[in-house]
């Protein structure tokens, strides 16, 4: 089944991917870095919480 999607989560996820692209095509190498390593955190926080949302069931 589809499940519903979590709105918040994709609004920061299109936000700090906007945010990185934007760095990438300024040439701001470490800005680029933090924010790519804060979008993988995120992404990765979330799943994790969404697993287990989904185990208590």
């Amino acid at each position: 089944m589809i499940e519903r999607i979590n709105v918040t989560d994709l609004v920061v996820v299109l936000a700090l991917s906007a945010a990185l692209i934007i760095a990438i095509y300024s040439n701001l190498n470490e800005l680029s870095m933090s924010i790519a390593s804060g979008l993988l955190g995120y992404i990765g926080g979330a799943g994790k919480h969404h697993i287990e949302k989904k185990g208590e069931k």
